[in-house]
């Protein structure tokens, strides 16, 4: 009746077929399950960074831009489509693509699915185990007290259970081996510095201090750093803005023009405020309730964006912040004494510096 239960996963299958023979591999060559896990993160990083930095640099001149958004809905406030329109039309002509700035987001997500099944799974998906006979180890162990029936039936899913229950017996794991069940070469130890990435958190901080103490405690350990590297990661990104504080010159034409206030220099400011927020609360609801392997995951994952980030800063934002500090310094030099903000506005170092940086797409 196992058999029978259906285990397809659908359009992402050859995902999930590619990062399990990649892992596998990787497996077979390290002999380690944690320096798998860290290689693998930093080889699908390196594919996704190219175009991770593309989209921060077009969403830096989405920021050069948005003093001519606000203008648009200045004029426009109650002509959404105009303003639409208009946006659109400036973006498309000074090469930004909206959809920059979703697509890694989208692929980050296309590769985030597969790898929390396939952790969840390394004996299907690392170790190459047939899924019948994966069902008849289930069997085996639900018969001998080692897992429950809920286990032995989600075994497909989740066979953390089923390598667990092979180690802890030794005439299960001969009787498995000896009905040509399993091969000991894809008994993966999950065991990487002192850290079982099999096991799962609890939830219960009476168990990080309690019996389990040497298994619980290093786990939450781990989400622990992980959290710590996110929140630097996210301060950084922070930190990365090209777009610099108003200046006082600009806050008073804002007291001085109501139609220029409320207007956010930074157009991801509000996406970036709902990801500091509800983030860190999906992240640490998945490591309380997934495999530590897939913290481990996150943890490179977030060191490796730090990376990225600093790139990101070194080669687009500093050189931007630097040119923009130029403009305005020629700018103060040459500006009429007799300027008021009173009178006509006169243009801005930055949207002097803007319409230079629009006009050179290579930087």
């Amino acid at each position: 009746m196992m058999s029978l239960i259906p285990v397809q996963l659908g359009l992402l299958d050859p995902l999930y077929s590619l990062f399990g023979w990649i892992l596998g591999t990787l497996y077979a060559w390290l002999n380690s399950y944690g320096l798998v896990i860290i290689l693998f993160t930093i080889v699908i990083r390196l594919v996704l960074m190219p175009l991770g930095l593309r989209s921060q640099r077009g969403t830096l001149r989405q920021q050069m831009l948005q003093t001519e958004v606000n203008e648009i809905k200045r004029r426009y406030p109650k002509d959404q489509a105009k303003v639409q329109e208009l946006t659109q039309k400036l973006y498309k002509e000074n090469g930004i693509s909206m959809m920059s700035g979703c697509l890694p987001m989208l692929l980050q997500l296309a590769v985030i699915w597969p790898v929390i099944y396939i952790f969840r799974a390394p004996l299907r998906f690392i170790s190459g185990v047939e899924v019948q006979n994966i069902f008849n180890i289930a069997g085996l162990l639900e018969g001998k007290g080692l897992i429950t029936a809920a286990q032995a039936k989600n075994a497909a899913m989740m066979d953390i259970p089923i390598l667990n229950g092979l180690r802890a017996s030794g005439s299960a794991l001969e009787q498995s081996v000896s009905n040509g069940w399993i091969r000991l070469p894809q008994l993966i130890n999950t065991k990487f510095l002192g850290i079982d990435l099999g096991m799962t958190p609890s939830v219960n901080p009476l168990n990080w201090f309690g019996a389990e103490w040497q298994v619980q405690l290093p786990l939450v350990l781990l989400i622990a750093v992980t959290m710590v590297t996110y929140f630097f990661q996210m301060k950084i990104m922070r930190n990365s803005t090209a777009r610099p504080e108003k200046t006082k010159q600009e806050k008073q034409r804002e007291k001085a023009n109501p139609a220029k206030r409320g207007q956010d220099p930074d157009p991801g400011a509000g996406m970036m405020k709902s990801m500091n927020l509800f983030m860190p609360l999906i992240m640490l609801f998945t490591m309380f309730s997934m495999p530590s392997a897939m913290c481990l995951y996150w943890l490179f994952q977030n060191v490796l964006y730090i990376i990225q980030s600093a790139l990101g800063y070194e080669f687009y934002v500093k050189p931007l912040r630097l040119a923009h500090d130029e403009e305005q310094a020629v700018y103060n030099r040459s500006r009429p004494q007799t300027a008021t903000i009173d009178g006509p506005e006169v243009p801005s170092a930055w949207q002097s510096f803007m319409s230079k940086f629009k006009s050179n797409k290579d930087v």
